[in-house]
């Protein structure tokens, strides 16, 4: 069942209060209690339990209706009731079979009398019996924790036995296979090779294999083709560029604060370049976490030699480039970073929504206020460094750390040096203040001297009195410009010895954001519905009660307790993080999760569409030492992720959205990757990682009072090492969203509309590239012909070659320029370009696509 209704903030918080009311009273009206009964349950059990249930084989739109709180929920787009708005609730539309919203039951619409009972039904409140007596929010915490399935232990399953046993590579292959016949459908055809082969790149390194590379691999006869060519991918550099963007999203990587007064973060870009090292080296997942949100506390062992505590240094960054309101201070100011703190590392990593327990216990997960708070005493002891300097509405400075090669000794001497350029300047800076005071005295004698001259002018015969007066504003004057003189030249060596010490300074270390311990770590108390100035009960340091893990240790009282939060946090016994993290690579490399909203595994995240598959592989993830590039190694070697993007008319009426991967589901590419491909097409792409960030160049400013083009310099670089400055994206991330660098963000929104299609076309980026494109392709000596052109350009932009009709439609589109008056300048290059720009323009090119045979 899909749900497109989305109903107002209002009704669903009238939603939630209804809930939350029936939770407390424990009382159900028994009129509505007997509705239920006669009229609602059996319709329930027999019309819909079968798709929207927790026993259903494949829940539908993330829809449970066997439960008040799964009917509460709603599905995938959200509440299927509108208490607010009775009539317009989308449960009550699709059972009256109305034209624009999908039909319920799909097969014969209800009796009109049926339907008038779940329009009362839906009036009276859901009044529901089936929970017994609706839970208060403390019961709830513990009835979930047992209840709910991403908070018991995942187990593995062995692969369900399948009746087309010789389809299956893998055991990925089994449990999929298992579910599509169990709807009575069979999975589509293989994907051809060279389908393969784009989808491979594109998926692991980000980049369209040339022409050379999809003929190896197309005409490669070993058995072992497709896992050599993945084993060659994740090997290469570009594969963490590729991967370590996912991690980006997901942490709010930015190089500004955001907020009101938008500050530069010049020192941000080191964190980027450790996430892509961490990747290419296939750093275990579970220390990469512990790094982000320890490293400054991990012993050299068993984290890693004296040489990596730099980097653990680096990771932490994490911690500290959020969004900030740098003009406010004090404990508010403390704890907006706290929150935001919270909030990026419990659903990056867990997938569950701490951050909503700031003001009140958790409506829906077993997460007390008091947890939030346990974690907060944990940030409130760490200090973020996050640099910036004291300027108009910046009020909170902090340190930052040297790093690169003998940094502690660079910055050391460059801070010594600044104390004698200080210790001259002291001396410069008063004999400026004398000056200007004298400067000062001689505008005000001036005056005088105009107003006494005036006086002698007007002055009686006889009157000496003005002409003295004179005489004393003119002795003033003189002292005036001999103190000038004087300041002056007392000045002028000391300013030369200032601009000369400047002039050599020694070079400073490349900085780079962290965070460490507070000098004195403290518990926090309980703010009372989110006000810290009606402080509670004092909350001992600690983690969600939810998940115990008896393998961590108490947090030492001298320390954050970051130490413990992260292996507590990665502990073997917390069900949640590798569950969300195979979730979050399945996600990137099928267009969908297993568990579709990715960043939110507690009771309002969406169920999962093969829970047994998603467990076996969470268990499987961390037997294999927390590896995400054996992980991705074994999903698209599995004969699922291979599968064609063709269509089956009957696996369609069954399965209109492909929940259960009877084929390849069409991906749009991300736009860095679409930006990477043009440049790769054209030839113009550097894949030379850059150092540092043009941001660092601009040094510590207002972000509004910077040129725009000086935020975005023009660069031929890949696109993760475009600067990330919160609102100031560039107008193609704009248009092909990219996500907000202000919130985690696991799942990008996917759009097509027709802005996208009018900037392909017009942009001056795609312009350019498709000149140098032609330019490219003219100077290829391969490419003897016309004919030869095209089939060389569409192989660089499709990984194919075109059909006769697509052949023979691009040369009518060349004809005519290339026929125009031989001297307009470039007419050739311009034919060209032109030809480029249409295919940069075309869905196939942003898409991953079952290429067409020629």
């Amino acid at each position: 069942m899909r749900n497109t209704l989305l109903i107002s903030w209002s009704a669903w918080l009238i939603l939630l209060a209804a809930a939350a009311a029936n939770g407390q009273e424990k009382k159900l009206d028994p009129a509505g209690v007997e509705l239920f009964e006669k009229h609602i349950r059996p319709v329930l059990v027999e019309k819909c339990y079968s798709c929207h249930s927790k026993s259903a084989e494949m829940l539908e739109g993330g829809l449970e209706l066997d439960s008040s709180m799964g009917l509460i929920r709603g599905g995938e787009s959200g509440p299927i009731v509108d208490l607010e708005n009775v009539d317009s609730s989308l449960l009550l539309r699709m059972l009256r079979h109305e034209e624009d919203v999908e039909k319920m039951p799909p097969e014969e619409k209800l009796d009109d009398e049926v339907i008038r009972a779940f329009e009362k039904w839906v009036s009276m409140g859901l009044p529901d019996p089936r929970d017994k007596s609706a839970p208060t929010t403390k019961e709830l915490q513990e009835e979930e924790r047992l209840q709910h399935w991403a908070f018991l232990p995942p187990k593995i399953t062995p692969p369900p036995t399948v009746k087309n046993a010789d389809w299956p590579r893998s055991a990925i292959d089994s449990f999929i296979l298992a579910k599509i016949e169990a709807k009575g459908l069979q999975p589509v055809a293989d994907a051809s090779r060279a389908t393969l082969v784009r989808r491979l790149y594109f998926d692991l390194i980000g980049l369209p294999p040339s022409p050379q590379q999809v003929k190896l691999f197309v005409e490669d006869p070993a058995p072992d083709a497709v896992a050599k060519l993945v084993d060659h991918l994740l090997a290469s550099p570009r594969y963490g560029e590729r991967w370590g963007r996912h991690w980006l999203d997901v942490v709010r990587y930015a190089e500004s604060s955001g907020r009101e007064f938008n500050f530069t973060y010049p020192h941000a870009w080191p964190y980027r370049d450790y996430v892509v090292d961490a990747f290419n080296a296939d750093k275990s997942y579970d220390r990469f976490v512990c790094e982000q949100i320890a490293g400054d506390l991990l012993p050299d062992e068993p984290y890693g030699s004296a040489e990596d505590r730099e980097a653990r240094l680096v990771a932490t960054s994490m911690l500290s480039f959020g969004t900030k309101r740098h003009n406010s201070g004090g404990m508010a100011y403390r704890m907006e970073i706290v929150d935001d703190q919270i909030d990026v590392t419990c659903r990056a990593i867990l997938g569950i929504t701490v951050a909503c327990a700031k003001c009140h216990d958790h409506k829906f997960d077993p997460i007390p206020t008091k947890d939030y708070y346990a974690l907060a005493g944990i940030f409130l002891s760490t200090e973020p460094l996050y640099g910036t300097i004291r300027q108009k509405y910046s009020n909170n400075p902090t340190e930052l750390i040297p790093i690169g090669p003998n940094a502690a000794e660079m910055h050391a001497a460059a801070e010594e040096y600044e104390k004698i350029i200080d210790g001259v300047k002291k001396p410069w800076d008063a004999k400026k203040a004398e000056l200007t005071k004298a400067e000062e005295a001689k505008k005000a004698a001036e005056k005088k001297k105009t107003d006494a001259e005036k006086a002698v002018a007007e002055a009686k015969e006889g009157d000496a009195a003005p002409a003295e007066a004179l005489k004393k504003v003119v002795a003033e004057l003189a002292a005036a410009n001999s103190q000038i003189a004087k300041f002056k030249a007392e000045a002028t060596p000391l300013e030369a010895a200032v601009k000369e010490l400047e002039k050599s300074r020694p070079p400073r270390p490349p900085y780079a954001m962290s965070a460490r311990d507070r000098a004195n770590p403290a518990d926090t108390k309980v703010a009372v519905r989110g006000d810290i100035n009606q402080p509670g009960d004092v909350a001992p340091r600690g983690f969600l009660v939810a998940f115990s893990t008896p393998d961590v240790p108490a947090i030492d009282p001298k320390q954050s307790g970051r130490l413990q939060l992260a292996k507590w946090m990665t502990s073997q016994h917390n069900p949640l993080p590798a569950r969300v993290v195979v979730n979050r690579i399945w996600h990137h490399l099928f267009g969908r999760g297993i568990v579709e909203s990715v960043d939110n595994f507690g009771l309002m995240g969406t169920m999962p569409s093969h829970p047994k598959l998603l467990d076996t592989l969470a268990v499987e993830f961390m037997q294999d030492g927390w590896s995400i590039k054996r992980t991705i190694r074994k999903i698209v070697l599995s004969r699922t992720y291979q599968l064609s993007c063709a269509t089956n008319e009957k696996n369609q009426n069954v399965d209109p959205e492909n929940r259960l991967l009877w084929c390849a589901t069409p991906r749009r590419l991300p736009v860095e990757i679409i930006r990477d491909a043009i440049l790769a097409v054209s030839g113009q792409l550097d894949i030379k990682p850059p150092t540092g960030s043009p941001v660092t160049a601009l040094g510590d400013q207002m972000v509004r009072g910077i040129d725009v083009k000086k935020l975005q310099p023009p660069s031929n670089h890949r696109s993760i090492y475009l600067p990330v400055v919160r609102d100031y994206a560039p107008d193609m991330f704009d248009r092909f969203d990219f996500p907000s660098s202000s919130l985690v963000s696991g799942k990008r929104a996917v759009t097509n509309v027709p802005s996208q299609a009018l900037f392909l076309r017009n942009s001056e980026f795609v312009t350019q590239q498709a000149n140098h494109a032609a330019r490219r392709l003219l100077a290829d000596k391969a490419a003897a012909d016309d004919a030869a052109r095209v089939d060389l350009a569409m192989r660089w932009a499709f990984s194919r070659a075109p059909t006769d009709e697509e052949r023979q439609d691009a040369l009518k589109l060349l004809e005519p320029i290339l026929k125009a008056k031989a001297e307009i300048k470039d007419r050739d290059a311009s034919a060209w370009a032109t030809l480029f720009q249409s295919l940069f323009a075309t869905a196939e090119f942003r898409y991953l696509v079952d290429i067409k045979s020629p």
